[in-house]
C-alpha cells in the first residue's frame, strides 16, 4: 500500500514537472559529452607526453595524470569555478566569472583525463614492438605509424576500460549541482523547495539515475564480453 502511494505521488510530481526535469537530465548529458571530449583529448596528449623519449615531457605527463587522478571531483569543481576567475580578476584588473556549465565541463574533463591518460598508455604499450618496427620499415613516419598502426590496435584493446570510465564520468555529473549547474539534481532541489515533498522527488531522481546507469553498465558489459569472446581484447 505504501509502495503504491509512493509510486503514485512520485509519478504525478515528475509528470507535472516533466519538462523542467527533462531539461535537467539533458544538462547532465550535455556536461557528460563535453567533458568526455575534453577528457579524451587531454588524456591522449598527456599519454603521448608520458611515452615521449624526452624525460621532461615524461615527467610532465606523469605529473598531469597523478594530479588529476588523485584530486576529488568535488574539490576540482569548486576550485575551477572560484579560484581561476579570482586570479584572472586580480591579473587583468577586471571582473572575470566562469559560467557554472563551463566550470563543470572543465573540472570533470580534467578529472577524467587523468584516468584516460593511463588507459591510453596501457593500450599503446600493449601493441607488440614488432608491429611498430614493421610500420617504420615501410617508410611511415612516427605520426603516421601512430595514426594507422598503433592507435587502431590500441583502441580495440582499451575499449572496455574506456567505456567503464565513460560511465564513471556520467556518474560524476550528478555533482555539478554543487556549483548551480541546472542539472536534474539542481531542478529537483528547486522543486523540492517549492513543493516541500523531498521524498518522492529525490527518490524519483535516484530511480532515474539507477535505471540509466544500470542500462549503460549492462550494455558495456555485453560489448566487452563480445569482444573478448572473439579474442580481440
Amino acid at each position: 500500500m505504501i509502495g503504491e502511494w509512493m509510486q503514485a505521488v512520485t509519478g504525478s510530481l515528475f509528470w507535472e514537472y516533466r519538462s523542467i526535469l527533462l531539461f535537467g537530465l539533458a544538462t547532465n548529458f550535455s556536461v557528460f559529452f563535453l567533458s568526455a571530449v575534453l577528457a579524451v583529448g587531454m588524456g591522449l596528449v598527456a599519454c603521448l607526453a608520458r611515452l615521449s623519449p624526452l624525460p621532461s615531457l615524461r615527467w610532465c605527463g606523469a605529473f598531469y595524470a597523478e594530479l588529476f587522478r588523485n584530486t576529488p571531483e568535488y574539490v576540482l569543481l569548486v576550485w575551477v569555478h572560484f579560484v581561476p576567475p579570482l586570479l584572472l580578476t586580480v591579473l587583468l584588473h577586471t571582473r572575470v566569472n566562469f559560467s557554472p556549465l563551463f566550470s563543470a565541463v572543465v573540472a570533470l574533463g580534467l578529472a577524467s583525463s587523468g584516468y584516460f591518460t593511463e588507459t591510453f598508455r596501457a593500450g599503446i604499450l600493449s601493441i607488440p614492438r614488432g608491429h611498430v618496427e614493421a610500420a617504420r620499415s615501410t617508410g611511415l613516419s612516427g605520426v603516421l605509424t601512430l595514426r594507422w598502426v598503433i592507435l587502431p590496435q590500441a583502441v580495440r584493446k582499451m575499449l572496455p576500460e574506456a567505456l567503464n570510465q565513460f560511465i564513471s564520468l556520467l556518474k560524476s555529473t550528478t555533482l555539478v549541482s554543487l556549483i548551480a549547474v541546472p542539472d536534474l539534481m539542481y531542478q529537483v532541489a528547486m522543486i523540492t523547495q517549492e513543493q516541500m515533498r523531498p521524498m518522492p522527488l529525490y527518490s524519483g531522481a535516484a530511480i532515474i539515475y539507477f535505471v540509466i546507469i544500470l542500462t549503460l553498465s549492462a550494455l558495456v558489459r555485453k560489448i566487452s564480453e563480445g569482444w573478448r569472446a572473439v579474442g580481440r581484447v
